[in-house]
């Protein structure tokens, strides 16, 4: 089809077409002679029906459609209007009109229109509408609505004032006034009170009225469109006077008083209110006003003031009003800060010299003794010691009395003497050939002054004179000593003390001991790269040799070993895995041996896992097996890096960085490629060391087993038998095929022949044996399964139906070439062979020879033309049957002539032609045509541009909406809509191709047609995210993709979780509530990872959220109302979404929670404690209880608070002992610890037994008891 334009209107014309190939332009296709005229009119004229919706600026115009559109569609309709001021139409519409209604906008208010309507078709714009009347441009306008709240503010006895507001309705004009109107209760005529202008205030106080005279009141408003409907007051009102009690308006400033310096101003102002006006007074509590008093009254407040105001301002000042319904009093407080005034009463007598006394250390002392010394005078009193000691040393006191009272004053005296000797325990340790240990208290008395330091003095036995002992001097080995100790402090040298008994120096001999701490008989964890040191105190004697060994290994040069007669150090620096493992320390001398060993952990990343192995080679997959290194590093492996490299190239790219099981399976490999593969374990310390593929891993499998096997040819010896190639040959080439026989009754298979194409003849037959044969593909990664051929051969000479093997179905040649076709056959006996045209028998001529072979036919054309174009058929046969086959011949040449030319539509300057394509097309596609036109008047021919043949369809528009449905971690199903559009040509299948995420290529996924609109990918990877998108392809190829569909990670399907338990509630205050609950029984696939509380009082419909999520199941909801009852759910959050709501709890009331008090006491404190004499123990005991209980432990004899140490909290109390006696063990009484608590009193009873020895246990009893 194709439309001729620029044509002259009335002209008559021509029309020619050719088609065009690429071998040359047909003969031409002529059509009848064409006048060009339109076939339809312009439209009639619309009539318009109304004009409505005025308003200022716009009007609605409605019409009637024209009677006749002219034969042709109208398009749109065109609306003009017209100022009555102006004299030309304006066009209103810009855009097209369809409908019959048109509102029009931008019009000038109070401007006067006119409007008329035409309609357009293709043959253009018809004859207008008559024009309409003249409309103004003006919104519509209405009296006023009645005032609203019309009501009573304030009467006399001859006046009453109202108030109202404004209309809810204006009417579109503005409120110009007011009128206000009244009558009598009885009467019916209304009287107007206002100016008939009416009044701009929305209050009103009518006058000269008749005292207790009922009224009735109305108010109407005003507008330019007149006086609108009238409110009435409710009811009737009454012209009276109204009482009102006085009252007095205190702000909260003046009632916490003023305070004002002296010389200030204060400034009292009260409000006041009162009917009729009351009388106002003022006074000051005990006191008459000053004349400074200015006092001020008005109707609404009074003033009291006062300027430079001094102390005997100070006081309350009282403001009191009064009228006749009543009086009413308040006072404020006012302070001036000044200067004190005078004492009063000011009288001194009785004082004595007796109301003097001296006391030292609680006695009185004795003015007569020679030592001390009591003067005492009316104003002072001196105590005089002579001749001062130590002694005199302490506390004294002077009391003062009279009939005042009593004074007493403490003063300390200190006198500074010789320190006095160190007091026991005098111990000697450490006794050996040289050497030995003293150690000694302080002083009692140090004299008053700080102890400097001591003198040790040493003296052998023998001999009578002692001597300075130096702290570097050796003893004599085997002598013996005595010793004494002085304390030296600023006033010399004090008495010595003696240590009982001598000391020998004598060496002890002492098994080796190694004292390792806490920490190093746990396992000494370092980081790699650190420094590790192990130090560990060590004794014996004599001194012991020291000896480091590791389990498992000997010492490397880094180890570094410092041994004392105290201590041994082992050091280490830049530690690494390998130093992990357990140290071993032996110490040993001629009293003994001793070993201790020590776990150490280097903390860094793993070692290499172990027992690498790839498994399931496939074509496009490995399976990768390994264990768990040897060394995790000192830290869980939480994960390991699977990566893989092809073998031309140097760089490993990561497969997966979070695999947690100890095999992998990598996907998507290119089928036949060659990789390494390593894989890395980490831990919270890094990533570990690698273990690789020794050897590159082809990425294939044994192939698939051969297709259909068939017998070819069979004789008495032997048997040809061909096949197809496998489907898929399993990522590597086919090196050959292996054809194995079986004879009947036998079980074993032997290969008959190994050939590389798909055919081979198997010899060695016997004639008339019946054979089994099947065939098998080999690649480098092994043989196949066996594709058996399905029926036994017998060896024999058959009879073998002829058939035949085409090259190509169709064969072509350019005209005036010359063309030769050879078919081969097969066949026993041989086949007879005859050949057709067209479904007639072909004659042999000069342009067309058959030769036939045995095992062949050959056509030959000569100089090729269009004649021999057409299906040729050839029939072979024999007595086993007959084949036949055909073979299309193309002779490529120019095409023939369009036809069927004829004309679908003529208009007054163009024309659209049709025609049919050639019937013989030269053997290729038509390109295009060329369309000539001539004016019948001339004889010349004008050519336009040539016409592109295209198909009679296209591709598909895209496929809509695809999503994704039904996912798991291996597989989802992908959905989609059919396109909009097939393009003319139905839809053959569908192509889906995906991507990953982390990808940028997409990969075909189907390698079989889809026709359906659904498509299950299958094979994916476990928490990977995929997209997917779908071609459409019909017979012009594929469309454009669809919209990828949204990321969905694969993994299998989640759901809200389900709602949590019912919670309970364990606690409450006055304000507040402490719920419990249970987690979910299923979190929906994906964690729990909070819990949303709601509430609500019982009686309430409506649920208040308390807390939007929390990861706790419990939660105190506070904020409550004292003494309600409340009732709470929980509702259960993940990733997914949010759970149903949890089953409502029992109610409660908000209101302090009373408990019991209860000692909480686990099963450790029932065991067995182990104290030491003079060390310390503590006892704790937790208990529960609301109000908080109040603790107090007690022991028979004892006063615990000074001899032991008590904490309580508001959950356990404790009590701490120092330097255990045996006087704290439960032979000696019970430790009682009490609680009080509502009305009870709860003890527990305390066993505690003391060990004198080390080593000796004792049990910690408790148990409890209840006393009303």
């Amino acid at each position: 089809m194709f439309k001729v334009t620029k044509l002259l209107e009335g002209n008559e014309y021509v029309f020619r077409v050719m088609a065009v190939n690429k071998y040359g332009i047909s003969e031409a296709l002529e059509s009848s002679p064409v006048i060009m005229k339109n076939p339809f009119v312009p439209p009639g004229s619309p009539q318009i029906l109304d004009v409505t919706n005025i308003t200022s600026n716009s009007m609605t115009v409605c019409w009637a459609a024209p009677e006749t559109d002219g034969g042709s569609e109208i398009i749109t309709y065109i609306i003009e209007k017209k100022d009555r001021t102006g004299i030309r139409w304006t066009k209103c519409n810009r855009q097209k009109v369809t409908d019959v209604c048109f509102r029009v906008m931008g019009l000038s208010e109070d401007h006067e229109y006119e409007f008329r309507v035409s309609a357009e078709n293709a043959a253009g714009d018809g004859e207008p509408s008559l024009p309409t009347s003249y409309y103004k441009a003006s919104n519509p306008k209405f009296k006023p609505g009645p005032p609203v709240n019309v009501h009573v503010i304030d009467t006399t006895k001859n006046s009453i004032l109202i108030a109202w507001g404004k209309p809810l309705n204006d009417g579109g004009s503005e409120i110009q006034g007011y009128i206000v109107e009244i009558c009598k209760a009885e009467d019916e005529e209304w009287t107007l009170c206002t100016p008939p202008t009416g009044l701009r205030v929305n209050k009103f106080e009518i006058g000269k009225l008749t005292e207790n005279q009922e009224y009735k009141i109305q108010v109407c408003a005003i507008n330019k469109m007149g006086v609108g409907e009238p409110t009435a007051i409710p009811g009737t009102a009454k012209p009276e006077d109204k009482m009102e009690a006085p009252e007095l308006s205190l702000d909260s400033e003046l009632r916490k008083g003023i305070v004002v310096r002296a010389g200030g101003s204060v400034r009292i102002k009260i409000g006041l209110r009162g009917r009729p006006p009351p009388e106002i007074s003022w006074s000051k509590d005990e006191g008459v006003l000053s004349d400074k008093v200015i006092i001020e009254k008005s109707l609404n407040y009074t003033q009291l003031s006062m300027d430079n105001c001094d102390r005997n301002d100070t006081g309350k000042y009282i403001v009191k009003l009064n009228n006749s319904s009543g009086s009413v009093s308040e006072f404020v407080s006012v302070k001036v800060l000044d200067t004190p005034g005078a004492p009063l009463n000011f009288d001194v007598k009785d004082i004595k010299k007796d109301s003097v006394k001296w006391v030292r250390n609680g006695k009185e002392i004795d003015k007569s003794t020679a030592k001390m010394e009591v003067k005492t005078t009316v104003k002072r009193s001196v105590l005089i010691v002579k001749d001062c000691s130590k002694d005199d040393t302490g506390n004294y006191d002077i009391t003062l009395s009279n009939v005042g009272g009593t004074k007493t004053i403490p003063i300390k005296v200190k006198v500074l003497d010789r320190p006095g000797p160190p007091v026991a325990p005098l111990n000697i340790s450490g006794v050996t050939a040289n050497s030995c240990n003293l150690s000694w208290n302080e002083p009692s008395q140090d004299g008053g002054a700080k102890v400097s330091h001591y003198i040790i003095e040493k003296r052998e036995t023998s001999r009578l004179s002692w001597t300075l002992a130096e702290p570097k001097v050796e003893l004599k080995e085997n002598s013996e000593y005595n010793f004494r100790i002085c304390a030296i402090n600023s006033e010399g040298i004090g008495e010595p003390a003696d240590i009982h008994g001598s000391v020998i120096a004598v060496d002890k001999a002492e098994a080796p001991e190694i004292e390792l701490d806490a920490d190093l008989r746990k396992v000494v964890s370092v980081r790699a790269s650190g420094t590790l040191r192990l130090f560990v105190p060590i004794r014996g004697r004599p001194e012991p040799k020291v000896k480091w060994e590791k389990e498992d290994g000997s010492f490397t040069e880094r180890v570094q070993v410092e041994a004392t007669g105290s201590y041994t150090m082992l050091v280490i620096d830049n530690v690494n895995r390998f130093d992990s493992g357990k140290y071993i320390l032996t110490l040993e001398n001629k009293s003994g041996t001793k070993s201790e060993f020590i776990n150490v952990r280097i903390l860094d990343s793993p070692s290499a896992p172990i027992n690498f192995a790839v498994r399931d080679v496939k074509k496009d997959s490995v399976k990768l097996l390994w264990e768990p290194p040897l060394f995790d590093g000192g830290a869980k492996i939480t994960n390991y890096i699977v990566e893989k490299r092809e073998s031309t190239r140097k760089a490993y790219t990561a497969v997966t960085n979070n695999c947690t099981h100890t095999s992998f399976v990598i996907m998507e490999l290119q089928e036949g490629g060659i990789y390494y593969f390593r894989v890395r374990a980490v831990n919270e310390f890094g990533i570990g060391i690698a273990v690789e593929t020794k050897d590159p891993v082809k990425v294939a499998q044994p192939p698939m087993p051969p297709g259909k096997v068939s017998v070819v040819d069979v004789t008495r010896n032997t048997a040809t038998l061909s096949w197809e190639k496998p489907l898929h040959d399993g990522g590597s080439k086919i090196i050959c095929y292996h054809v194995e026989t079986q004879t009947k009754g036998s079980d074993k298979w032997n290969v008959g022949a190994t050939v590389q194409v798909l055919e081979a003849t198997i010899t060695g037959l016997m004639s008339g044996e019946e054979y089994h044969f099947r065939v098998i593909a080999v690649n480098e990664k092994g043989k196949s399964e066996p594709q058996e051929l399905g029926v036994p051969v017998i060896a024999k000479d058959v009879q073998i139906e002829p058939t035949i093997n085409l090259l190509f179905n169709t064969y072509s040649v350019k005209a005036g070439k010359d063309l030769t076709i050879e078919v081969p056959f097969r066949g026993r006996p041989k086949p007879v062979v005859s050949w057709k045209k067209d479904g007639l028998p072909l004659m042999q001529t000069s342009s067309i020879t058959i030769l036939t072979s045995e095992t062949s036919s050959k056509i030959s054309f000569k100089e090729t033309t269009r004649d021999h174009v057409g299906k040729y058929e050839i029939a072979v046969a024999n007595t086993a049957g007959t084949k036949s086959a055909e073979i299309g011949v193309v002779v490529l040449d120019k095409p023939g002539p369009p036809s069927a030319m004829k004309v679908d539509e003529v208009t007054s300057e163009s024309i659209t032609l049709s025609w049919k394509p050639p019937e013989y097309d030269g053997g290729c596609h038509i390109s295009s045509y060329i369309v000539e036109k001539r004016d019948t008047n001339t004889t010349v021919w004008e050519t336009s541009d040539p016409i592109k043949v295209l198909d009679p369809f296209t591709i598909p528009s895209t496929p809509l909406r695809v999503e994704i449905a039904n996912v798991s971690s291996e597989a989802m199903t992908i959905c989609w809509e059919k396109p909009d559009s097939d393009g003319g040509s139905k839809i053959s299948s569908y192509i889906i191709e995906r991507r990953e995420k982390s990808s940028m290529r997409w990969v075909r996924i189907n390698k079989k047609p889809v026709t359906d609109n659904t498509f299950r990918a299958t094979n994916l990877r476990a928490e990977c995210e995929y997209e997917y998108r779908v071609f459409a392809e019909n017979a012009a190829g594929l469309s454009p993709p669809s919209d990828p569909s949204p990321l969905t990670k694969a993994q299998d399907p989640r759901f809200p979780p389900s709602p949590p338990t019912k919670p309970k509630v364990v606690d409450s205050t006055k304000d507040s509530m402490s719920l419990v609950w249970n987690k979910p029984l299923s979190d929906g696939g994906s964690a729990v990872i909070g819990y949303s509380v709601e509430y609500k009082k019982t009686e309430d419909t409506v649920w208040a959220v308390a807390v939007p999520i929390t990861r706790n199941t419990e939660f105190t909801v506070v904020g409550l109302c004292p003494g309600a009852e409340y009732v709470f759910r929980v509702k259960s959050i993940s990733k997914i979404g949010v759970s149903d709501p949890s089953p409502t709890s029992e109610p409660h009331v908000a209101k302090e929670r009373e408990e019991e008090p209860v000692f909480d006491v686990d099963i450790e404190m029932r065991k067995t404690m182990i104290v030491k004499h003079g060390n310390s123990f503590t006892l704790t005991v937790p208990f529960k209880g609301k109000p908080v209980p109040s603790v107090v432990w007690e022991k028979d004899d004892i006063n615990l608070k000074e001899r032991a140490s008590i904490d309580t909290s508001d959950a356990c109390t404790s009590l701490t002992a120092e330097k255990a006696t045996r006087y704290d063990s439960v032979s000696n009484g019970f430790l009682l610890c009490i609680m009080v608590a509502a009305q009870l009193l709860i003890t527990s009873y305390s066993n505690v037994r003391q060990a004198l020895l080390p080593g000796l246990r004792f049990p910690l009893q408790l148990q409890e008891t209840k006393l009303k």
